[in-house]
């Protein structure tokens, strides 16, 4: 069984020992189905990496892992709710994701570990999703002008949470100084969010993000551009939704005639960069440097 296949099995086994609802809990079962095959779940297991990265037990517990899997699919439930992707009704989904949530705390509140480790983890993921939800409503609400202002909320928002997932690991494993886990986190969450919203352009018909403005940073390169082009008449309101979807193809030879694909590229790649130089001064066996290494 691959480390994923575990992490989804614990997943459910918490589900199906938390949860009483019958109803309730078959949704919930089907949701940790649907997300394994759409995700690598990825937090849950620089979570799982971190533990054992930091941690005198042979064997890292599994059951953090998923719990921080929990929260992170709330969290995407969230977002789905929000954005208006993929939903019909959103009550269902709603109560789907504040059960993932409070099972995700409620899991880490569980793990036989000392309590003061706990306290400090559990702080910690308030923290960070804290960070995010702020991070979330400046995206949502389009408050962005700029790129230092894009980077600024997207640190909010994704790097948050990837240093809520590494971070719950290594203080759970009894780490102090999270400073410098909490610097290559934050980069990779960054790159992470550039790349996520570069697959954005391309899926128009699978994510609201052009129809709901938010300006990612080809974006934000197109309407400082000193041409006139779709984006900037789409974003000042001089044509609707539906004249730029039919003009996308356009839209989108606009952007890389211009650099702005190029330029979004070269940024996360740079914050990859950034990231690798960090994890590099890690005191850590080498072996674990790799397998980090292979989330960026």
């Amino acid at each position: 069984m691959s480390e994923k296949e575990k992490i989804a099995k614990q997943m459910k086994e918490i589900v199906e020992q938390l949860m009483s609802e019958p109803q309730l809990k078959a949704h919930m079962l089907m949701a940790i189905e649907q997300h394994m095959k759409e995700s690598d779940l990825v937090f849950g297991r620089l979570a799982y990496l971190h533990y054992d990265m930091f941690s005198k037990q042979e064997h890292p517990f599994i059951y953090i892992a998923a719990a921080v899997e929990l929260i992170v699919l709330a969290g995407d439930l969230f977002d789905d709710v929000v954005d208006q992707d993929r939903l019909e009704d959103t009550a269902i989904p709603l109560h789907i994701a504040i059960g993932f949530l409070l099972l995700g705390q409620q899991a880490i509140a569980n793990v036989p570990i000392s309590s003061n480790k706990k306290l400090k983890a559990l702080s910690y993921v308030t923290s960070c999703l804290l960070q995010s939800v702020h991070g979330q409503q400046t995206d949502v609400t389009c408050d962005v002008q700029t790129e230092a202002e894009y980077i600024k909320m997207v640190e909010k928002k994704s790097g948050s949470l990837v240093a809520m997932a590494c971070v719950i690991g290594a203080l759970l494993a009894g780490k102090e100084d999270i400073a410098a886990i909490e610097t290559y986190a934050s980069y990779i969450g960054i790159a992470a969010q550039i790349d996520n919203d570069l697959d954005a352009l391309y899926n128009w018909d699978k994510k609201a993000d052009i129809h709901a403005k938010k300006k990612s940073l080809p974006i934000l390169y197109m309407l400082e551009s000193k041409h006139d082009n779709l984006w900037k008449q789409y974003f000042n309101n001089d044509i609707d939704y539906d004249r730029m979807y039919i003009q996308k193809e356009k839209a989108l030879e606009q952007m890389e005639q211009e650099g702005a694909i190029y330029y979004a590229k070269v940024m996360s790649q740079i914050y990859k960069e950034k990231a690798l130089q960090e994890i590099e001064k890690l005191d850590v066996d080498d072996a674990h440097k790799s397998e980090l290494k292979t989330f960026i």
